[in-house]
């Protein structure tokens, strides 16, 4: 079987209940790596509750419509005493229904840094057995890197799991991933990340993802030809290109023996 198959079908009373935070600006693919964790976890049986704190791009709302069975929590408005509210309203909802919990905030990170000013976020997690996972999200663009560095060290969320996500499909054309993110890995600021236990993970690049999202399917989906909203699956090429994609997360994953930190 391939990583596909198992990892994501570990069974449920083998995991831990995991709060994720994305970081990072916005476009940087921290909602498709969000989507990945969620189809993930609940495609082996698992439950996550799904916030969607960008209101002025709210994509996982847009995949798991607010109301809906599994559907997006979002807050009442961007203002930043509104979402710390939603904030403390949702690791409620996690605590209350024992499930891992997973925070897409966009650029809005101000909202976090002080409602964990107020609260250790992380040391709560501990206390209540969940969790607590940081997942850095960057393009080559340095200005991206330099936001995540200034999170990472306001050391406000400060997590014993975090994730350095590098973002190939930010990648120009006509460069290849490493090089282009040579100029990142090579700075001192990335050992002290290490140093802090952060752990790097590449991003492939995902060439077919517009024609998934059009088609109302998940990835998991796709790969196993289930008819989209046109009553068609798609083609053998892109299902394979999806599938390749979803290997290789689950290689990257598996290769830093990261999959455990996943819900």
């Amino acid at each position: 079987m391939t990583m596909l198959e198992t990892e994501a079908l570990a069974p449920s009373q083998d995991r831990e209940l995991v709060l994720a935070v994305r970081h990072g600006r916005g476009r940087t693919g921290g909602s498709t790596f969000a989507d990945y964790v969620i189809q993930r976890t609940r495609r082996g049986g698992r439950e996550i509750i799904v916030g969607d704190g960008d209101r002025r791009n709210a994509t996982l709302a847009g995949l798991y419509p607010p109301g809906t069975e599994g559907g997006a929590l979002q807050p009442p408005s961007d203002q930043t005493p509104d979402v710390k509210d939603w904030i403390g309203q949702l690791v409620g909802k996690m605590v209350e229904e024992q499930s891992s919990l997973i925070f897409d905030l966009g650029g809005g990170d101000q909202a976090l840094a002080e409602f964990c000013r107020e609260l250790s976020l992380a040391e709560f997690c501990e206390s209540v057995g969940v969790v607590p996972l940081s997942v850095y999200m960057t393009g080559p663009d340095m200005d991206d890197f330099e936001h995540i560095l200034t999170i990472h060290r306001s050391k406000l969320f400060e997590t014993k799991r975090s994730m350095l996500v590098l973002n190939e499909s930010l990648v120009r054309a006509g460069k290849t991933p490493e090089g282009a993110f040579d100029a990142i890995l090579e700075r001192d600021e990335i050992l002290e990340m290490i140093d802090d236990g952060v752990e790097i993970v590449l991003m492939p690049r995902i060439i077919h993802i517009a024609e998934v999202r059009k088609a109302g399917l998940s990835f998991y989906d796709a790969v196993e030809g289930k008819k989209g909203r046109d009553g068609k699956p798609l083609d053998p090429l892109k299902r394979f290109s999806i599938k390749t994609w979803l290997d290789r997360m689950e290689s990257q994953l598996a290769s830093k023996k990261l999959a455990g930190w996943l819900p």
